[in-house]
């Protein structure tokens, strides 16, 4: 059996959570659909699973029971205790409790060892009629929030793990080394590891070619293929013409002039800025942005030659926003070998910190695939994106003089015409995140935003205003004016 732990996703949330303290712990683990079919569990061969549902108790749909019949132990949360409970033959009630702070009182087991109570948020605790052979593990005001199995390692929990949260956190890594017998060996370095194997493995001699983006998460996955393949690794680079400021020449100063990585610069900014006349929508700037890019690389691929398969650098992140699905396809005849898809943002930024990646690249801000074409509002001109470009360095340039970049998820500015007369307006927009994909707008100095503003205005005559963005987002794609 693979020494991990499945993470079955009824809540992204959750299952995101869930996932971040175990590998905290130094635990695998891998975040899979709640759907996944029962075979493709087998075939991953995991140590454990946990069932990762909603905090609010809505029960999910789409588990196969049968997965109870595996002889692998089960931790089910939230809404996902619910779906448990009913296959090992128990019912489900109405909510007793909604939104209360409740002291927990639990019972001695592998699961809450060094736990007896607890104080936690409830944010819904429903009614749970347990059959034979199942006990209470946890209780609240008399009712029941969390049960196991007498002689099988199933546990449900009717809540979720909390971002500040040290019992939740002891009861994962409970789970995980007592109840499944997982070793904590898993680091950035087991990681680098396992991925350099894998890619050999899949190309097995052969040659591999990386589409890569200038971003990122492109950039770690050809590097990890880099030090697997050498010269057997070959990379195409499309210069669309809608990066940020100097952010293509120096991708390529660091990634081929200083490691030496064989890299096809294409420049098609003329082609790009072409296909982008006259859209103002952007479903139609997405659309033409990726049509371009799938025809530069139908034209270039012939110029890499002979390759056994393509490295990707899609995250989980991509994942999770869907932004993996409208990926284009480099060829579709040999393996795909994505190395970071089950890293978060913040773990590949870790990962390239290993790898060497100096700060001032590990620090880019996530980017769009299609660039700044989206976060210029109605129709892209040259000189819209050269607007775009400085007000956006300036705003990048004072965050990271400050400091402030640090306690920020994601910052940028967007670029607006001003209504009903000529000029244009910039809108600044910078945000915290949390475990539960939300953000809300970072609350930065005062003097900071005024000294922004200054140098916007007086950089840039045809800027008449520049506004701020308060507008909390309910999951990462609302961050973007998208």
């Amino acid at each position: 059996m693979r020494d991990m732990v499945l993470v079955l996703n009824f809540d992204d949330g959750s299952s995101r959570a869930v996932t971040r303290k175990l590998r905290a712990e130094r635990v695998q683990s891998i975040i899979v659909p709640g759907s996944i079919p029962l075979e493709e569990i087998q075939a991953q061969d995991p140590l454990g699973l946990i069932l990762a549902g909603s905090p609010g108790g809505d029960v999910p749909a789409g588990l196969d029971s049968r997965l109870f019949a595996l002889g692998i132990p089960v931790l089910a949360l939230g809404g996902a205790a619910a779906l448990m409970l009913t296959a090992l033959g128990g019912s489900v009630g109405e909510a007793e409790l909604r939104g209360a702070m409740a002291s927990l009182v639990c019972q001695p087991s592998p699961l809450t060892e060094g736990i007896e109570t607890a104080e936690r948020l409830l944010p819904c605790a429903r009614d749970f009629r347990l059959p034979d052979q199942v006990v209470p593990l946890c209780q609240a005001q008399e009712i029941i929030v969390g049960f196991r199995h007498e002689s099988l390692p199933f546990y449900g929990l009717q809540f979720e793990v909390e971002p500040v949260d040290p019992e939740g956190s002891l009861m994962l890594k409970n789970f995980a080394l007592n109840v499944c017998s997982c070793t904590a060996w898993w680091d950035d370095d087991a990681f680098v590891d396992q991925a350099i194997e894998e890619i050999r493995r899949v190309t097995d001699g052969g040659k591999a070619v990386c589409a890569m983006t200038g971003g990122l998460d492109s950039g770690v996955s050809a590097l990890l293929a880099f030090k697997a393949l050498g010269d057997h690794l070959k990379c195409i680079f499309v210069d669309t013409g809608l990066l940020r400021a100097q952010e293509g020449d120096a991708f390529m100063a660091y990634y081929r002039d200083q490691l030496g990585m064989d890299i096809l610069r294409v420049n098609a900014a003329e082609r790009f800025l072409q296909a982008l006349e006259g859209l103002s929508e952007p479903e139609e700037k997405r659309r033409a942005i990726g049509e371009t890019l799938q025809a530069v690389l139908n034209e270039e691929k012939g110029r890499l030659g002979h390759f056994d398969a393509l490295i990707r650098g899609t995250s989980y992140n991509d994942i999770m926003t869907g932004a993996s699905a409208n990926q284009p396809v480099l060829c579709d005849s040999v393996p795909v070998i994505e190395p970071v898809r089950e890293l978060f943002k913040d773990e590949i930024r870790r990962v390239g910190d290993y790898l060497g990646i100096p700060p001032d690249i590990l620090s880019r801000q996530p980017f769009p695939g299609s660039g700044l074409a989206l976060r210029i509002m109605g129709q892209v001109t040259p000189q819209r994106l050269q607007i775009l470009r400085e007000a956006d360095a300036i705003f990048r340039s004072e965050l990271q003089r400050s400091g402030a970049v640090k306690r920020l998820w994601q910052y940028f500015a967007v670029l607006s015409p001003m209504p009903g007369e000529d000029g244009m307006v910039v809108c600044l927009r910078a945000v915290h995140a949390s475990e539960r994909t939300q953000a809300c707008a970072a609350r930065l100095p005062y003097d900071l935003v005024e000294n922004v503003v200054d140098r916007i205005l007086r950089s840039q005559p045809e800027v008449r205003r520049v506004v701020y963005d308060l507008t909390p987002s309910s999951n990462y794609a609302g961050i973007e004016w998208q």
